[in-house]
């Protein structure tokens, strides 16, 4: 008889624990979505960032009444400054660019209203700290740094030059051989230097191409500035040039 008492209450059971289930999960799925750009914001040219560590964009829950302690969710940058993201809960959001090598002040975040089964486009403009346009001809850079009128404060300390042989170029990518990694140049410089005598005029490196233990034909190159307020760097557009 005990056996048959258990078999009659565990259908018993099982429909409670349904039940209980039922009144638990009540909350709508996370299916608002979020997409945007963040932009140079004086000539509306894309971002030249390392993906991922070139920045991020931050979300924070507002809603004081129901979070008075928000937590934060931080969306990767794109390498072109493009960002976007899925599985948001529907609310209210402020939200601002941080964490890059670029100007954006924190008074400036906006808010935006996500709802529930849709996307919403949030777009930024930024100041880089320094631009650089670059071009290679066989194993010389020759390369312009500028400063933007809004970047008042801080100081060029690392010039890097990199070289890959496919066109993800940044400081922690190298094309190798044989454990030869060669995005290794850099010009650290001094504090006594000041921009104003690099800034604006074409300067010129180049490279010894037996040091790369690579055979010569076509690679990507890129120039990047390192300032003294963050560790991260400021880029020139991708360059494809063939080494002779």
């Amino acid at each position: 008889m005990k056996s048959i008492k258990s078999v009659v209450f565990l259908p018993i059971l099982l429909l409670g624990v349904m039940s209980g289930c039922k009144n638990w999960d009540n909350f709508v799925a996370p299916d608002s979505g979020i997409f945007g750009k963040v932009t140079d914001a004086e000539n509306g040219q894309p971002l030249e960032i390392r993906q991922p560590g070139g920045g991020s964009v931050r979300f924070i829950q507002w809603d004081k009444a129901k979070y008075p302690n928000p937590g934060t969710t931080d969306i990767e940058l794109k390498a072109n400054g493009e960002f976007s993201a899925t599985q948001f809960f529907a609310g209210t959001y402020k939200a601002l660019p941080r964490d890059g090598a670029f100007l954006y002040q924190p008074a400036d975040s906006v808010t935006v209203d996500l709802s529930n089964g849709k996307r919403a486009e949030l777009n930024f403009k930024v100041t880089p700290f320094y631009r650089i346009t670059a071009n290679v001809t066989d194993s010389t850079f020759t390369y312009t740094i500028t400063k933007p009128a809004a970047n008042t404060t801080t100081k060029i300390s690392q010039i890097i030059f990199m070289i890959n042989d496919y066109d993800k170029v940044d400081e922690s990518i190298s094309a190798n051989t044989s454990g030869y990694f060669i995005n290794l140049w850099r010009q650290d410089i001094a504090s006594n230097v000041t921009d104003a005598s690099i800034l604006g005029t074409p300067r010129t490196f180049t490279f010894k191409w037996s040091e790369t233990h690579l055979p010569k034909g076509q690679y990507y190159f890129r120039v990047g500035v390192r300032t003294t307020a963050v560790a991260k760097y400021n880029y020139s557009p991708v360059v494809k040039a063939t080494v002779r």
